[in-house]
């Protein structure tokens, strides 16, 4: 049958084994009458599949194990008793897998989809697991410290390491999701390769996050996780002034409706160059009110090598000091992951780890993934099959073979198989098979990103179309933006609906909330490198120049007066599930990144100007937003695309003021979060190209961000400069008692 079955009282193994060695003739009788008595056009593993009264695997047992010899016709005939002990411990150990049969044996059953289940690994995840669980010991116990030793009281991280595609996020998401049903409050994001930039966006929208679950809960039954919702915020409410709060709700937008009875309004913020230690102050209290509510945290932050250095400082240094000054390491896990073949010594993550593993308050597990063994691969193979172990052992031996026990490889190597019909449903046998020649024959690409391409090379044109044109968003792409796309000339000529649900059914994306996914981001990666350079920028040209006449529609038809106008007409989110203020864009933003990734250099001389404007206005939006970090990569964009030219044309005046708006921008966002190198060179660019009232913001800017850090020698020196330039006299220094005295002794 297919429903589970009712609890029983599992035989043990050296039982069975007993029975089997007692009974061997008598089992060996059996089968022989078996064979004399059926009709000469069957088989056994026919006439037992006809009668629909034993589990397809339970036929299939019998026939190999009685319909054998010479003129037998077992599928895969056992040959030695041990094969048949190992049958039959995995019916026993995993009895809905191997004695329920997944359809009912009429028409073909669901194709599998390799990677979409957990297996392998166990090690790995009883290492992760087991921090959680001391964690929980040690806060139900007086004597941890002894129990523990050094490491009570440390806040944990745990790093998992590895390949891209070794199975770290999916390890990581598993362990999240089975402390979430021991009462966790789990939480994870993850940065983007190309959208370093943007880290600190990722981290509030982590925290924004938390703040929407904790809302769900105050409204969704439970009464536990309402008392907990509630508390957190009258926690909240003690911990933060009304200023803060209101200075928190412009980095965590949902703080507004968690505490809808508090009137919280965004404000005016700090000057730019205690911007970064603001967002300190706001999260690491906000982390820490969060655990004084006495739930476990794990928070997870995924993809870690393409941060920058400021956030990694930001999560990886405040906020765990913070949560370790704050006593509440107790109740609070990091799980950090990254890819170690793409990030450097010289990468600011590699410092710190390095750093954190020496620290007096943070205690690290790294757990590094290495290939699957030919073992794991077959069990991945049995599982999703339903098939015992010793009938895929050869092909799982050969796939590891070819893919080197790479994990993402090797799943898209059996996704591959059965989409071919290499690997098929027999409605013969009611199990499925695969052709043994053609596997073995297979020639497979030296690396992963060869073998992704050969595989795209089969799809059908606008199917192979529509994946690329997702590639060239990133990992995520908005419905909403993709239905904008629908009349341009880089959708597939029939729409995008079509080729969306074929994607989606070969596995390559998912489709939820409003927002199309891509099932793992190594498929996007190779999706976007196999396109030529040349065909990569007109995609982008042609993305952004028909979302950018969508803008410029929407500000014709509005009361709008400026472009940025219109770009609040047009407000679309990036992300449904983040809405954070930090990480959302606007439709202008997604277009401007498009022709970004273009390049100044594959764009009309004529046209560089307005691609700039462009680049100045997103700048502003997000500089408005407090995400500074982002904000400086447009500005520094729109400079790309202005060049230096503007400066030397002494005809061009307004081009002068509208790069003066970008270097002033630039200069801002640079002194927000700290980066002194660049404040010094954008003000001084602007210093020499202006006149000098345009350039006092500049002074200023430069002198606030040499205060600062405490350069109070060149903050005189520049002073001295900068009056000098006002034509302010300064007197000069009174003489000394030495030089009085001398003078009054000729007089």
């Amino acid at each position: 049958g297919k429903d589970p079955p009712p609890q029983y009282s599992s035989p043990s193994l050296s039982a069975v084994s007993s029975y089997a060695d007692t009974n061997k003739y008598h089992i060996e009788n059996e089968g022989r009458k078996l064979k004399s008595s059926r009709r000469e056009d069957t088989t056994i593993l026919s006439d037992l599949l006809e009668c629909n009264c034993y589990p397809i695997s339970i036929c299939h047992f019998l026939s190999d194990m009685i319909d054998t010899g010479p003129e037998g016709n077992a599928t895969n005939p056992f040959t030695t008793m041990e094969e048949i002990l190992q049958d039959l411990e995995e019916m026993i150990s995993h009895p809905y897998l191997f004695l329920h049969d997944s359809h009912s044996g009429v028409g073909i059953p669901i194709l599998p989809a390799f990677g979409r289940q957990y297996h392998g690994r166990k090690k790995e995840v009883a290492r992760f697991l087991e921090i959680p669980t001391r964690m929980e010991v040690s806060n139900r116990s007086v004597s941890s410290k002894s129990q523990f030793g050094n490491n009570s009281g440390k806040v944990e991280a745990i790093f998992v390491s590895g390949r891209g595609g070794s199975g770290k996020s999916h390890l990581v998401n598993k362990c999240g999701d089975f402390l979430s049903m021991q009462g966790w409050l789990v939480i994870g994001k993850k940065f983007e390769r190309g959208l370093e930039h943007n880290a600190q966006g990722v981290v509030c929208s982590l925290f924004d996050e938390v703040v929407k679950i904790l809302v769900m809960m105050r409204s969704g039954g439970d009464e536990q996780d309402t008392e907990y919702s509630e508390n957190v915020a009258k926690i909240l409410v003690d911990s933060f002034d009304a200023s803060s709060l209101s200075s928190l709700f412009g980095y965590l937008p949902s703080i507004k409706s968690f505490l809808d009875d508090i009137a919280v309004k965004r404000t005016s913020f700090v000057e730019s160059n205690l911007m970064h230690w603001q967002l300190v102050f706001l999260l690491t209290r906000f982390i820490n009110a969060l655990l004084r509510a006495n739930r476990p945290i794990m928070l997870i932050l995924d993809d870690l090598q393409w941060s920058d250095e400021l956030t990694i400082e930001l999560v990886l240094g405040d906020i765990l000091e913070a949560v370790f000054d704050g006593k509440g390491g107790c109740n609070f896990l990091f799980a950090g992951v990254y890819r170690d073949d793409n990030m450097s010594n010289e990468h600011p993550l590699s410092a710190k780890l390095s750093n954190l593993r020496q620290s007096q308050c943070v205690h690290v597990t790294d757990i590094d993934l290495s290939s699957f063994t030919k073992r794991d691969i077959s069990e991945i193979i049995a599982n999703e099959l339903r098939l015992p172990s010793r009938v895929v052992s050869e092909l799982g031996d050969i796939v590891h073979k070819k893919t080197s026990g790479h994990i993402f490889y090797a799943v898209e190597l059996l996704n591959a198989l059965v989409r071919d019909s290499t690997m098929y449903f027999s409605s013969k046998t009611r199990r499925f098979q695969w052709c043994w020649d053609k596997i073995c024959s297979l020639k497979t690409s030296d690396s992963v990103a060869q073998f992704m391409v050969s595989t795209f090379s089969t799809l059908e044109p606008e199917v192979l179309q529509m994946l690329r044109l997702l590639s060239c968003f990133g990992l995520h792409t908005d419905v909403d933006v993709l239905d904008i796309l629908d009349a341009s000339c880089v959708a597939p000529f029939d729409g995008i609906r079509t080729p969306l649900q074929n994607l989606s059914d070969l596995g390559f994306i998912e489709v939820a909330g409003g927002l199309v996914t891509f099932t793992h981001d190594l498929i996007q990666q190779h999706v976007y490198e196999s396109i030529e350079l040349e065909q990569r920028r007109t995609f982008h040209i042609e993305i952004g120049l028909f979302l950018g006449w969508k803008v410029s529609t929407s500000r014709t038809s509005s009361d709008a007066s400026s472009l940025e106008g219109a770009v609040g007409k047009m407000y679309i989110s990036e992300s449904k599930s983040q809405g954070s203020v930090i990480t959302e864009r606007s439709l202008l933003s997604i277009a401007t990144d498009h022709i970004n990734h273009a390049g100044p250099e594959f764009v009309e001389q004529s046209e560089r100007k307005s691609f700039a404007v462009w680049n100045l206005e997103v700048g502003k939006e997000l500089s408005a937003r407090c995400d500074f970090g982002c904000a400086l990569h447009y500005y520094e964009q729109g400079i790309a695309f202005v060049g230096n030219e503007v400066w030397v044309d002494e005809c061009d005046t307004n081009g002068k003021y509208f790069c003066l708006d970008l270097y002033e921008g630039a200069a801002e966002a640079a002194s927000a979060i700290r980066n002194d190198t660049k404040v010094k060179h954008y003000t001084n660019v602007i210093i020499r190209n202006v006149p000098l009232d345009n350039s006092l913001p500049a002074w200023i800017t430069l002198i606030s961000s040499l205060e600062s850090n405490g350069r109070h020698l060149e903050i005189l020196e520049k002073g001295i400069k900068l009056i000098q330039l006002l034509n302010i006299d300064i007197p000069p220094p009174p003489p000394s008692p030495t030089a009085v005295m001398e003078s009054m002794a000729t007089t």
